[in-house]
């Protein structure tokens, strides 16, 4: 019982072992990115899409391939015998080996089907390349919000360690005599708020990691660490360069599936035109008799072409071609729309990176000041000039302009991730 026990906990917890093992502890954005198009289900099955459109292109391609089948019978009459005035003639048995071999020679649709079927690949490979844009899109937000919310977090760190040693400080002034019991209290209710606010952010890397994680494809609490930090992102010219740089429609992902789907559209509509026109194919029979009658006088070789041609279907050909016209036109429409919107997403999002990167250096300053600022008011406090109210005051206003330029930062990095994923750019 204990061995049993013991296999079957070896068969639950094996699987999830290997797939730790797989997973990286230290990973950078572009490892995570690899990672998630690597392990991702919805991607997976949507890859396998491709090799059924493949399979499909093959069976197209096979129906105009020469179509060979053969057959053996054998026949017996029990022994009769035919009565000619008195003469009995025994009918055989008979037995015959058939070879036969049938070769299309001319179908439009065929051929403009099987053409419509290679589209149909690439129109399925754009869509999984839109899925993979998808999964790096959500990789590149979850990383920097990762890393934004660390950042936070080490800043309230280091600032209630600073205020607990003022308020050690303010509590043996009191002591001594030099400051009042409301000074102590005001630190120790700023220090209690700092501890809350603290606790809060840790709660919120968790749930951040964790979603990263679940991006990943990993289970939850898998130990990883981002080995990229946010100056990796910050020190380049990246914003300025997309900002600056002019949007070619045609190298946008949404607009190239479209463009594809018209194209798909467009053979569709031929192929419906092609039911109108004949199918010619061609034939071979070979009979070879291994128990054959008296008289025999089938031929062992036959050979034959047929042409189909298509009369009338009730209008049904019609309505198909019409069909295929108003869905080629529908596509049209929807391929002009989406122009028009990715030229106005195009001037948006640019006017959002612009916004990001305006209000970016303006926070950055201001964490200069209220860095100074509180620095000042700290040395100020320690020589009595100022209140603990206007210390808190400072400090609360010091950390308000430390989650201002957070959110910059956090505005800006994704502004850049929404023109990249426009433009088509983002790695992965």
């Amino acid at each position: 019982m204990k061995k049993g026990m013991t296999l079957f906990l070896l068969m639950l917890f094996v699987p999830w072992m290997l797939r730790a093992q797989d997973a990286p502890q230290t990973i950078s954005l572009q490892q995570a990115i690899e990672f998630a198009i690597k392990h991702n289900k919805e991607l997976q099955s949507s890859q396998m899409n491709i090799d059924l459109y493949r399979q499909k292109v093959r069976e197209s391609v096979s129906q105009g391939l020469p179509q060979i089948n053969g057959t053996v019978d054998y026949n017996t009459n029990f022994g009769y015998k035919m009565d000619f005035g008195g003469n009995a003639i025994k009918m055989k048995d008979q037995s015959n080996l058939k070879l036969n071999l049938q070769q299309l020679l001319f179908s439009g649709q065929w051929i403009l089907g099987l053409q419509t079927s290679k589209i149909a690949v690439h129109l399925t490979e754009q869509e999984v390349g839109i899925t993979e844009l998808d999964i790096t899109e959500n990789i590149y937000n979850s990383y920097y919000t990762v890393l934004v919310t660390e950042r936070m977090l080490e800043i309230l760190r280091q600032n209630l360690e600073n205020m607990n040693k003022i308020y050690e400080h303010t509590n043996n002034m009191y002591k001594a005599g030099t400051v009042e019991i409301t000074d102590v209290d005001q630190i120790r209710i700023n220090v209690g708020q700092l501890k809350n606010s603290m606790l809060s952010m840790e709660r919120t890397v968790a749930v951040n990691y964790n979603l990263l994680r679940l991006q990943l494809g990993l289970e939850a609490g898998t130990p990883i660490t981002l080995s990229d930090g946010l100056d990796f992102f910050l020190k380049n010219d990246k914003s300025v360069r997309l900002s600056l740089e002019k949007f070619d429609i045609n190298n946008n992902a949404e607009f190239q599936l479209v463009t594809t789907q018209t194209e798909l559209n467009k053979k569709m509509l031929g192929l419906e035109k092609w039911s109108y026109a004949p199918t010619i194919s061609g034939s071979y029979s070979f009979n070879y008799k291994i128990l054959k009658p008296e008289l025999d006088m089938s031929p062992k070789h036959t050979a034959g072409i047929t042409m189909s041609i298509p009369i009338f279907s009730g209008l049904q050909r019609d309505s198909k071609v019409k069909q295929a016209k108003i869905t080629l036109e529908q596509t049209y429409l929807q391929k002009s729309l989406l122009e028009d919107q990715l030229n106005v997403q195009d001037e948006q999002l640019k006017f959002n990176l612009k916004n990001a990167m305006e209000n970016y250096d303006l926070q950055k300053e201001n964490i200069d000041v209220a860095t100074r600022v509180l620095a000042n008011y700290q040395r100020k406090y320690e020589l009595g000039a100022v209140s603990s109210l206007d210390l808190t005051q400072a400090n609360n206003n010091y950390l308000q302009a430390e989650t201002n330029y957070t959110d910059a930062i956090l505005t800006l990095l994704q502004a850049q991730v929404s023109l990249e994923r426009l433009y088509n750019q983002l790695s992965r």
